[in-house]
């Protein structure tokens, strides 16, 4: 079936054909839940990791932790599909997530004193330089670790692997173009729920003389993400009685298309050189790893400055504000993605998102260069301190890029793909997805360690070296979109022009004779 049904309104709002309805529902919610859960572990491990180990210990955990985690992982999985069924395997991975926040919640973290390695911490800190405090951090609290690292692997396990692997097997490609729009729009809410719920949880706790209230925030918000996560259990349940029986085989040239992507993997030699053949594709490479090497910079900067000025539990009740944040610019984004294209152009969507890193970067290294300069100017006009500045700066930079990215960044990155012809697309489109993230994310990280451990540990000193970079990153991501734009309008005119001639020559086909 296809849009051909649809009004013009339906086909943008509502893509579903009546006899769709219950898979695409259920889907939704069973995504919405999973997402959920997402955003409140995504909380707690921040929380739980700044209070314990710092903001100095966060790339070294990105590096020593989340790889072998992620490498560890996908083997437990592939292992797992080999000797039991698809759905056994949902059930199986996402009750062993939820046991373990459980122990963490009921058992390790309460007992956090007595399991550290807190002799083992006073002893590598006395041999070793200070520069590798955050790794010291990072082994000696090492229950936090572990929790870190496994809320983050429920993205990549359970969102990614189970979830869309579900969904790709049981989903049809003509199905997947009119209903992934809104399996994603439904992903965008759920951070204002996840926020709202761990504010909630919090707001309805009754602290008890000598309780901590981040234990008892963690408690309650732990076990509304097993709840959650049962009713996730619970729906994929139904739809594997009452839906997958009665879709037809989704085998079509999507699934066809992965097959063969995988039995054509490029190697990372093969990529880099794919991509350096193009300045097109060079671009779109510049692009991703701008967003990539750009977050992960401010982002440990920025928590540096939470830990400063909040305690542990209103660190975690202030990025649930900032999740909350997320989830309504991300949604009105995505709402308003096509009309703006339309309207305003690709190249005024795709600069949206580095314009916006750029002006909160000028405010957030503003107020830390030049605190006792500002701080009259902080309290006569906003009534508060340079380290509140800073903190709001980096708060509101945060919500921004990553609701920019969940919105426009990643629609226009996309539609840059589609500008180019069939063979580029695919085959750049692996190279940059499989290389952009990951060296971002890694080399971001081990350049902090490496600064770390240049400076004694210290972030403070770090600070004007990581301003100089990300200003050298901004540029090169504006100037790649700049390229971009011309070619993009170019491409795109010129599919028009052949859209348009293959009509009317198709209209002078079907015209009568005489």
């Amino acid at each position: 079936m296809s849009d051909k049904n649809f009004g013009f309104w339906r086909s943008i709002a509502w893509p579903i054909h009546r006899n769709e309805i219950k898979k695409i529902v259920s889907m939704g919610l069973m995504f919405f839940f999973l997402c959920i859960c997402y955003s409140m572990l995504r909380n707690l491990k921040d929380s739980l990791n700044l209070a314990a180990s710092g903001a100095e210990a966060i790339p070294f955990i990105k590096v020593w932790g989340m790889l072998p985690g992620a490498i560890i992982a996908t083997w437990l999985y592939t292992k797992l599909r080999s000797f039991f069924s698809r759905e056994n395997v949902f059930y199986i991975l996402v009750s062993g997530f939820v046991s373990y926040y459980l122990l963490y919640a009921f058992v390790l973290s309460p007992n956090s004193e007595a399991l550290h390695l807190t002799r083992l911490d006073i002893y590598l800190k006395g041999i070793l330089p200070s520069g590798f405090t955050g790794l010291i951090s990072m082994i000696s609290n090492w229950s936090v670790t572990l929790f870190y690292i496994i809320s983050e692997l429920w993205s990549v396990i359970v969102l990614t692997v189970l979830f869309w692997s579900f969904a790709n097997d049981i989903t049809p490609l003509t199905q997947a173009k009119r209903c992934y729009g809104l399996l994603n729009l439904g992903s965008n809410m759920a951070p204002i729920f996840g926020g709202g719920l761990g504010l909630l949880a919090k707001s309805i706790i009754t602290t008890s003389k000598g309780a901590d209230p981040m234990q008892q925030s963690l408690t309650s918000e732990v076990v509304l993400v097993s709840i959650f996560a049962l009713f996730a259990m619970g729906i994929f349940y139904w739809i594997n009685r009452k839906v997958v029986p009665f879709e037809p085989a989704a085998v079509d040239s999507h699934a066809e298309s992965v097959k063969n992507s995988n039995k054509k993997r490029l190697s990372i030699r093969d990529c880099i050189r794919y991509i350096s053949k193009s300045r097109y594709l060079t671009c779109l490479a510049l692009i991703v790893l701008g967003f990539s090497i750009s977050i992960n910079f401010t982002d440990v900067l920025w928590k540096a400055q939470l830990k400063k000025q909040f305690s542990p539990d209103e660190i975690n009740t202030h990025l649930n504000q900032v999740t909350i944040g997320i989830g309504c610019i991300a949604t009105i984004g995505g709402l308003l993605f096509s009309i703006m294209v339309r309207r305003i152009g690709w190249t005024f969507v795709a600069m949206l998102t580095p314009a916006v890193m750029v002006l909160m970067a000028i405010g957030f290294f503003s107020f830390i260069f030049f605190e006792n300069a500002l701080t009259g100017f902080a309290v006569s006009f906003f009534g508060v301190t340079p380290l509140i500045m800073t903190v709001y700066f980096g708060s509101l930079q945060n919500c921004l890029s990553k609701a920019g990215k969940y919105s426009v960044f990643d629609a226009s990155k996309e539609l840059a793909f589609l500008a180019l012809p069939p063979e580029a697309r695919i085959r750049g489109k692996a190279a940059i997805d499989g290389l952009g993230s990951g060296i971002g994310k890694s080399g971001s990280s081990l350049t902090y360690q490496a600064l770390l451990l240049a400076t004694s540990g210290s972030i403070a000193l770090t600070t004007p070296v990581i301003a100089g970079i990300l200003m050298v990153v901004f540029a090169a991501w504006i100037f790649s979109v700049k390229h971009i734009s011309k070619e993009f309008k170019v491409k795109s005119d010129a599919a028009e022009l052949g859209a348009t001639a293959v009509a009317e020559e198709l209209k002078e086909e079907a015209a009568p004779v005489g």
